[in-house]
């Protein structure tokens, strides 16, 4: 991709509060340094229980901007002076509840402009996505099964989405350099602590993982509403002696290195990264098939796709790696392979500056 032309406006990107490690932010750093110029706006100055991403290389540049005081249709006063001033040709609203309201009298105010929603997932912000569609140029997911929810549900005859498959950094996650054996192998939980990745879910099959398989070892990794509650439920079960609590992480790469098996045992979910992650180290996924997870897992390949509550099939899958640590070893070439070939970040990047420059072009 080229360099920013001179066609090209702002970016104004609207978060309800800003989490490090988010893929947004991930993406909007990039298209930071391909030349497009990226405005950051937050409404709440924490983090939601997550750690904060402060967002200095932006504020030092003057590109982050505070709405916390900015909330209801007051605060459009000063959303439309934003986007005036700073020359703004499309807004993103991605995830934040007390945007959707504000876009409609911004769409009235700035006609000119273009407002998009970023929807990774099903839960949370579909039906605000649905209130205020009318007022919305287009919206950008990441997987076919948010492309397909957004097609049968929408009352627009032509939605405008755009799917963008998500990606990671493939040198960032590589394969373990020494192998485990069977009687080693460690299966982990990593995600956020809260009701849709359902981690009480994970909790569940470690103990029973555990009482038909005593030789593995168990190991939870992320921050959350739940965190809380999570550790009292373990501590509270027969596996507690196994199942170790690590919480945050500063880097997904220090948590991956610590397992062999990732379970992700969500109920809702879209295209979770950290089933690229895992297998670009090597690591199969067992996996509920539900969302974008589908997309990713080839059963039987990459991974397998079971409902968390499905012990005796996980089970059965898991002891045969521990009896034959030969086939386990295959499915770790596998996942790594499937990662190279699908995964790519690179890919992803030239994809959403496509759609951004498309969309400010337009």
């Amino acid at each position: 991709m080229g360099a920013r032309s001179v066609m090209d406006q702002g970016i104004l990107a609207l978060h309800p509060f800003l989490v490090n490690g988010a893929l947004s932010l991930i993406v909007l750093r990039a298209m930071r340094n391909r030349g497009i110029d990226i405005h950051i706006g937050y409404y709440l100055p924490g983090a939601g229980g997550y750690t904060p991403d402060r967002a200095e290389d932006f504020a030092v540049d003057d590109r982050l901007i505070d709405f916390s005081d900015a909330h209801g249709v007051a605060g459009v006063d000063m959303l439309a002076s934003v986007v005036r001033e700073r020359q703004i040709g499309l807004v993103l609203q991605i995830g934040s509840p007390w945007a959707y309201p504000q876009l409609p009298y911004l769409k009235e105010r700035e006609p000119q402009r273009r407002i998009v929603d970023v929807l990774y997932n099903k839960v949370g912000h579909t039906l605000n996505h649905f209130l205020f569609e009318a007022c919305l140029d287009g919206v950008i997911v990441e997987s076919s099964d948010m492309q397909e929810f957004i097609s049968n549900n929408t009352s627009k005859t032509k939605p405008n989405i755009y799917k963008v498959e998500s990606g990671i950094d493939l040198k960032t996650y590589s394969p373990k350099r020494s192998a485990p054996d069977g009687n080693s192998l460690v299966v982990g939980y990593f995600g956020r602590m809260s009701p849709e990745k359902n981690p009480l879910g994970f909790v569940a099959l470690a103990e029973y993982l555990h009482a038909a398989i005593p030789e593995l070892r168990f190991v939870m990794f992320g921050e959350g509403e739940m965190s809380q509650t999570v550790r009292e439920r373990i501590e509270a079960g027969p596996a507690s002696e196994v199942i170790n609590f690590g919480g945050y992480v500063e880097h997904p790469s220090m948590a991956l290195a610590q397992l062999d098996i990732l379970v992700v045992p969500s109920k809702l979910d879209g295209r979770p990264n950290v089933i690229m992650e895992a297998n670009a180290c090597g690591i199969p996924v067992i996996g509920a098939p539900i969302g974008g997870i589908p997309e990713l897992v080839q059963h039987g390949c990459n991974g397998f796709l079971f409902r968390p509550d499905e012990f005796r099939e996980i089970s059965r899958v898991v002891s045969e790696w521990v009896k034959n640590i030969a086939k386990y070893k295959e499915h770790q070439i596998a996942c790594r392979v499937i990662a190279e070939k699908h995964f790519d970040r690179e890919r992803m990047l030239n994809d959403y500056e496509a759609v951004f420059r498309r969309l400010l072009r337009n």
